[in-house]
């Protein structure tokens, strides 16, 4: 598939603002087309902590898929649907111009799994429940009952994170996930803490109902993994699954000059 003799990047490193890592992945993208699929500012704003900004295009797809489809193992769950996202973004901009095809595509999906399944497994603490996915409270209601839920007890934040890039195989793309687990501990809260909570209107657009950057922190005693993967987006994990592939020449097809 051809390519426009030039195009317009969103990745180059803006004038002013934090200094980029000095990975060789961050020369490579830094000429290349590269769409977030995704409206989120959290994740928007964690990329740009590396300097890094891709082209942001939200993708349209539903984020529908059965939670009953993954019952027993859930942390697929945000994969599959991260990828429909990214697969669903290359595929609309690649219609709008088959000469200007995205280079990299970059989804992500968090959810917030209660219990975490390790812990409903035979011989788990919680054995006999059933965990959920706890995706953003459709009201006050339910964000308060998420939360009585969790209290004095553990979460498991996954987030899902799918790239697509072009191929000459068809279907013309290929799609890579990976992602990234965080265990969040709960205080035992009070009924209080937790209207209070609700009553700020923090955390109603939220997996599971909180924010653990904002407010939402005063109700979290500890995590065990990735700060940035409960905000939205394991950044850390990302870059250095990019490096690995890019060092195994697996974009050296799709960004050859």
């Amino acid at each position: 598939m051809g390519k426009a003799p030039s195009k317009s990047s969103l990745t180059r490193s803006s004038p002013v603002g934090p200094k980029a890592l000095p990975l060789p992945i961050f020369q490579k993208l830094k000429d290349k087309r590269v769409v977030l699929a995704s409206a989120s500012p959290r994740r928007k704003e964690i990329f740009a902590a590396s300097d890094f900004h891709p082209e942001i295009i939200p993708s349209t797809f539903k984020e529908d898929l059965p939670h009953s489809r993954f019952q027993g193992r859930l942390a697929d769950y945000p994969i599959a649907t991260g990828a429909e996202k990214a697969m669903e973004v290359y595929e609309r901009l690649v219609k709008e111009n088959e000469y200007d095809p995205p280079d990299l595509v970059i989804s992500a999906d968090t959810v917030v799994i209660f219990p975490p399944e390790k812990d409903t497994v035979e011989g788990g603490e919680y054995h006999g429940e059933i965990s959920e996915v706890l995706e953003k409270p459709i009201n006050k209601h339910e964000q308060i009952r998420s939360l009585s839920s969790m209290s004095g007890r553990q979460c498991e934040v996954i987030t899902g994170v799918s790239i697509v890039y072009p191929t000459i195989e068809a279907p013309g793309f290929k799609v890579q996930s990976i992602s990234a687990s965080t265990l969040v501990q709960f205080y035992d809260n009070s009924k209080e803490t937790i209207q209070a909570y609700v009553d700020s209107e923090e955390g109603i657009d939220r997996a599971g109902g909180f924010a653990i950057q904002g407010l939402g922190g005063v109700l979290i005693e500890k995590i065990d993994g990735d700060y940035n993967n409960c905000v939205g987006f394991p950044s850390s994990a990302f870059f250095r699954w990019i490096s690995e592939l890019d060092s195994e020449a697996v974009f050296d097809e799709a960004w050859k000059e």
